[in-house]
C-alpha cells in the first residue's frame, strides 16, 4: 500500500448505482476520490494510523443525487423578500391571493414595486387571470406584478408596464409576447421569454445583490436535499457572476453545470476558466414551447374544456396551444448552435411541438453530429410513445418533470387532459422500457428540490391526494435510482466523475435515514437525508 485511505465509511449499507457490485460493506477515499469499496475486511487493508473511519450506525450511503434540470440562481431570487409567496400550497383560493395582495398593497407606500409569486390555475380555486383594469384598481399608486408559478405568464398592472417601459410599440421577444387587445393596446399579460425577462428586470429593482445574498441559501437547499451536483438551464442575468464570486469565498455546497439560454448571438455564451471541476459551462437550452398549465404546450389534441381551462387559464374551447418558434425559425436556431458545438437542451412539454423538435434534430443531427454528451429534451410532459421511440434512435435523452404527477396530477387528469393522456403524463416507464438513459428534475423554483420525492412519484406514480395515475408508467426503484444519479450525470456529461461508487470518482455521497430499496414506496419521500459529502468532506450532517 503506497497511499492510504483519508476515510472509511462503514456500518450501513452502501449503494454504488454500479451494477457489477451494487452494494458493499465498506468504501474508502483519498484525496477527494474514491480509493476502495466492498467487504469491510478488503477496505480496512487501505487504512494506516491517520485514517479517520465513519461509522454509518445503520443509515444508508449512496452517490449524491444529481438534478439535471433546475434554476438554483433562479430559486434564490424568486422566493425571500420582498417578492410575496402566494403559492397554492398555503394560500388555496384565487380570493384568498387577492386578499393577501390587497393587504401588501395596504402596507406599500406610493410607489412602491410589488410583486407576488405563485399564481396556479390547476389549484388555486376560483383562480381567473387577473385583468389590467383589475390589477390597476387594486394598486392605483403602486407598480405591480404577479407571477405565475410556473414562470411561463406575468400580469402588469399600468404603472409597471410604465416602469418596464412597456407600450403599444414594445416589440415581442423572441420566443415570447405582450398580449394585445383587437385594438393592438397591451393588456398587462405577458408570456413566455418575454415573461422571464421582464421579471428579471424586476426583481433587478429590488437591489443588484439580492441575487447573490439569495443564491447562497438557496444552493445549501439543494444540499439539505443530498443533492451534490445541480445542472442551471438557461442563466438569469448575473447568475455567473454570483456563482463566481461564491466560488472564489470557496461557499458553493455542490457542484454546478450551467446551460445559457438559447440565441443566435453566441458571444455571451463561453465557457470560462475559473471553475476547475466544480463550476462549468455545459450546453444551451431553447424554449420549444410553454407550459400545459398556461395553455402554451403544443398539443395533437385540445385542451379540455372546463372551468379551469376556460375561465382560470383563458383558453377558447378546442385551443391546442402554440409553439414559440415556427419550425423554420427553430431550425435555424438549433442548428446555429449545434454547429458552434454546444450540447442543446430543449424545452417541449406537447406532444405536437415534440414531432416538430424531432424533425428539426434529425436534420441537424446529419449535419453536426452529437456532441461529447447527447442532446436532451426537457420535461417532456406529454410526449407519445412512438416519439420516445424515435427520439432514442437519434440519440436524444429525456429529462422528466416527475413531481409534475404529484403535485397536479389529479387536475391534470381532471380538468386540463382527461384519464387517457393523465396515465401517460410523464412517461417514464415507457422511456426506461426503451433503455433510454433518461433523468428526473424538479425544476425547481417550480418545485422544491427534493430528489427523494421524484423517485418515489416515479415508482408509485401517486398524486398528493393519493391517486394513482398512469400505473403502467411506474418504474422500479432501482430504475429510479438511476435516473437520479448516474443517467442524470451522463446527460450533463459527469458520469465519469460522478452518480456512482466506483474506484477513482469523486467522494460525492448522500446519507439517507433509510435504504430506499427497503421501505415502502409510497414513505420513500419521508426518508430523512442525514448528510451530504463532497470530495469526500462533509458539506452537511445532521443526526
Amino acid at each position: 500500500m503506497t497511499q492510504a485511505a483519508d476515510t472509511i465509511f462503514f456500518g450501513g449499507p452502501i449503494l454504488t448505482i454500479d451494477p457489477s457490485q451494487p452494494q458493499v460493506q465498506a468504501l474508502a477515499v483519498r484525496n477527494g476520490r474514491i480509493l476502495a469499496l466492498g467487504d469491510l475486511q478488503a477496505v480496512e487493508a487501505e487504512a494506516d494510523a491517520q485514517t479517520t473511519r465513519v461509522n454509518l450506525a445503520g443509515q444508508t450511503l449512496l452517490p449524491g443525487f444529481v438534478e439535471a434540470h433546475a434554476h438554483p440562481f433562479g430559486y434564490g431570487r424568486i422566493w425571500g423578500e420582498p417578492l410575496v409567496n402566494i403559492r397554492a400550497s398555503h394560500i388555496p383560493s384565487y380570493e384568498a391571493v387577492l386578499a393577501t395582495i390587497r393587504r401588501k398593497i395596504s402596507k406599500s407606500k406610493p410607489g412602491e414595486v410589488l410583486a407576488f409569486v405563485g399564481l396556479d390555475a390547476l389549484r388555486h380555486e376560483g383562480m381567473r387571470e387577473p385583468s389590467l383594469a383589475e390589477l390597476d384598481a387594486l394598486a392605483p399608486d403602486n407598480p405591480i406584478a404577479v407571477y405565475t408559478f410556473n414562470f411561463h405568464s406575468l400580469f402588469l398592472n399600468t404603472k409597471m408596464m410604465g416602469l418596464l417601459g412597456l407600450d403599444e410599440n414594445t416589440a415581442d421577444y423572441p420566443g415570447g409576447r405582450h398580449d394585445r387587445d383587437a385594438k393592438g393596446r397591451l393588456t398587462g399579460k405577458v408570456v413566455e421569454f418575454a415573461a422571464f425577462s421582464n421579471f428579471e428586470r424586476i426583481c433587478q429593482m429590488f437591489g443588484s445583490d439580492r441575487g447573490q445574498r439569495e443564491l447562497a441559501g438557496g444552493l445549501w437547499k439543494f444540499a439539505h436535499s443530498g443533492i451534490t451536483t445541480a445542472a442551471d438551464l438557461g442563466l438569469h442575468d448575473g447568475a455567473v457572476a454570483a456563482y463566481k464570486f461564491l466560488y472564489e469565498k470557496n461557499q458553493l455546497p455542490l457542484r454546478l453545470r450551467l446551460y445559457g439560454r438559447g440565441s443566435l448571438e453566441t458571444e455571451a455564451l463561453k465557457q470560462f476558466d475559473w471553475g476547475k471541476d466544480f463550476v462549468q459551462m455545459c450546453g444551451i437550452k431553447v424554449w420549444a414551447d410553454g407550459s400545459p398549465f398556461v395553455g402554451t404546450a403544443w398539443l395533437s389534441r385540445p385542451y379540455l374544456t372546463t372551468d379551469i381551462t376556460v375561465k382560470g387559464m383563458a383558453l377558447p374551447p378546442g385551443y391546442c396551444g402554440h409553439m414559440n418558434y415556427s419550425s423554420d425559425k427553430l431550425y435555424e436556431l438549433v442548428e446555429h448552435l449545434a454547429g458552434k458545438g454546444w450540447q442543446i437542451a430543449t424545452h417541449v412539454q406537447g406532444d405536437q411541438t415534440m414531432d416538430t423538435v424531432l424533425d428539426v434534430f434529425e436534420k441537424v443531427l446529419k449535419k453536426h453530429p452529437q456532441p461529447n454528451m447527447p442532446h436532451r429534451i426537457e420535461h417532456c410532459g406529454t410526449v407519445r410513445d412512438e416519439q420516445l421511440v424515435r427520439a432514442n434512435d437519434l440519440g436524444l435523452v429525456c429529462s422528466f418533470f416527475v413531481p409534475h404527477v404529484y403535485h397536479w396530477g389529479d387536475p391534470i387528469q381532471d380538468a386540463l387532459l382527461g384519464p387517457e393522456r393523465a396515465g401517460n403524463y410523464m412517461p417514464v416507464g415507457s422511456a426506461t422500457r426503451l433503455n433510454m438513459r433518461l433523468s428526473y428534475h424538479s425544476d425547481a423554483p417550480m418545485t422544491e428540490p427534493d430528489p427523494l420525492l421524484s423517485i418515489q412519484t416515479a415508482v408509485t406514480r401517486r398524486t398528493a391526494s393519493g391517486t394513482v395515475i398512469g400505473e403502467h408508467q411506474r418504474v422500479t426503484i432501482d430504475q429510479a435510482l438511476r435516473a437520479m444519479t448516474i443517467d442524470a450525470a451522463y446527460q450533463i456529461g459527469m458520469d465519469k466523475d460522478v452518480g456512482s461508487l466506483e474506484i477513482g470518482k469523486c467522494a460525492d455521497f448522500v446519507v439517507l435515514s433509510e435504504n430506499p430499496r427497503d421501505v415502502a414506496p409510497e414513505t420513500i419521500a419521508a426518508i430523512a437525508v442525514r448528510g451530504t459529502w463532497i470530495d469526500g468532506r462533509p458539506v452537511r450532517q445532521h443526526t
